[in-house]
Order: C-alpha cells, then sequence, then structure tokens
C-alpha cells in the first residue's frame, strides 16, 4: 500500500488503514487504545491498558475517584509522550463519557488536547 510520508516524529497507521495518523492524534491514538483495554487483556502484556474497568459496578461516588486514579496511572505507565491535566465525567451510570485532558510532555507551547472515551458500561 502507498501512505503518505509521516512529517511527525509521533506516528502510526491510521485505524482504517489507509494512511498515517501522526502528531498530536498519534498520541490521541494511542491514549484511546490504553484506556480501551482491561489491564489482562493483551496475553503478552498484561499489565498493559487501564484497571479503571474493575470499578465500573460500582457507585459513582466510588468509581469516579478510582478511574481518575487508574487512568492517570495507565497514561503514567504506558504513554510517556503526554501529560495528564484534567479527567472528567458526562453523563451517569452506566453511560458515562470519560474525556481526558493532556499535553505532550516535551512541547513548549503546552497546547492542551482532549480524548473521549466510553467509560460506562455497553448496552
Amino acid at each position: 500500500m502507498n501512505y503518505e510520508q509521516p512529517l511527525s516524529q509521533h506516528w502510526q497507521l491510521s485505524p482504517g488503514g489507509s494512511g498515517i495518523t501522526q502528531g498530536a492524534d498519534d498520541i490521541g491514538l494511542c491514549i484511546r487504545n490504553i484506556l480501551s483495554t482491561r489491564k489482562g487483556s493483551d496475553v503478552l502484556r498484561p499489565e498493559f491498558g487501564s484497571g479503571h474497568f474493575d470499578y465500573l459496578d460500582t457507585p459513582e461516588d466510588v468509581f469516579v475517584p478510582n478511574a481518575v486514579r487508574e487512568t492517570v496511572l495507565a497514561i503514567q505507565t504506558w504513554e510517556k509522550r503526554a501529560v495528564v491535566e484534567d479527567v472528567r465525567f458526562d453523563g451517569h451510570a452506566p453511560h458515562m463519557h470519560m474525556t481526558v485532558v493532556w499535553r505532550i510532555a516535551d512541547d513548549v507551547a503546552g497546547e492542551i488536547y482532549q480524548t473521549q472515551i466510553f467509560a460506562g458500561q455497553t448496552p
């Protein structure tokens, strides 16, 4: 296949299979992959992913602080290129959306990005 040339040091193949994802979009995609993977579900990397799934069936006052902790810990562990600024939740259990506000770690300008993840149980 013919892919365009990367213009950034941060890039990977696009999820759709055509072209590449690069720059901040690449980091956002990595964050989405980390937070969409339950710890222990990747056989070759059993520690990869996030532990926030363990709190899905708990009350919101238990879920939110533990999910924030597990989210920040997972991104600090697996995506060193990003620094988490904030983790926000919209909606109510079991249909919650999590928004991770982050910036590129080595970026001087400090532009802020957001990655949204469905944090609740699937209907």
